[in-house]
């Protein structure tokens, strides 16, 4: 069974000055270009949704040596949900990963754990002790969160767990992943100038 993940890279940081998030630099190297690399080991096609051909055409000049589809938003105003329908409609597996853009440390092997257990459910999200959860890195089934997705947008419900809790999901423990990724790396991500400078130090640390 192949698999596919989806980078959704549409979003501008409000708390960085409204810049593209998916170029923030780390160490050299734009933001997207991290998660890619995490992604393409552990799913066989990468999507990545933007707004518009415009913005496609900026990361495809510094995203060279990668494969992957653009998905552009058919639907405006939407948020998150926008980016989620235009990638799962173009998705030819049954079963699609979504992350953020903004998650440079996302490990391989929560994925690969994510994707099998979804098998049988309509998603695997991770959820935390205290009920938080983590739609944006999560396994969910295209078909019937196409559907899902364009019944909130249709009814102006816009947020990220508007169609989520209309599906039969697999709650993963977050206990659970912390047994492959103890420092949970794996759900950071950047929203201040703070953040880069503190992920850039880790970054340079790891290797």
């Amino acid at each position: 069974m192949g698999s596919s993940a989806l980078i959704l890279a549409g979003g501008k940081g409000s708390r960085l000055g409204y810049q593209e998030k998916a170029l923030v630099d780390i160490n050299g190297k734009p933001l997207i270009a991290f998660v890619i690399e995490s992604l393409e080991k552990a799913a066989d096609n990468i999507i990545v949704s933007v707004r518009d051909t415009a913005q496609g055409e900026l990361l495809d000049s510094v995203l060279s040596g990668h494969e992957y589809r653009f998905a552009y938003d058919i639907c405006k105003d939407t948020g998150p949900l926008a980016g989620i329908l235009s990638g799962m409609l173009i998705c030819e597996d049954e079963y699609c990963f979504v992350a953020a853009c903004d998650m440079p440390f996302i490990n391989e092997d929560v994925i690969k754990m994510l994707f099998r257990e979804s098998e049988h459910y309509d998603a695997a999200i991770p959820r935390w002790d205290d009920g938080f959860l983590e739609p944006l890195h999560a396994v969910y089934r295209c078909e019937p969160m196409i559907k899902e997705t364009r019944e909130a947008i249709e009814k102006g419900e816009t947020i990220i767990l508007a169609p989520v809790f209309r599906l039969d999901v697999n709650y993963v423990s977050v206990d659970r992943i912390k047994s492959i990724d103890p420092d949970l790396r794996t759900f950071m991500n950047i929203n201040t100038y703070k953040d880069i400078e503190t992920y850039k130090d880790i970054e340079r640390l790891s290797k």
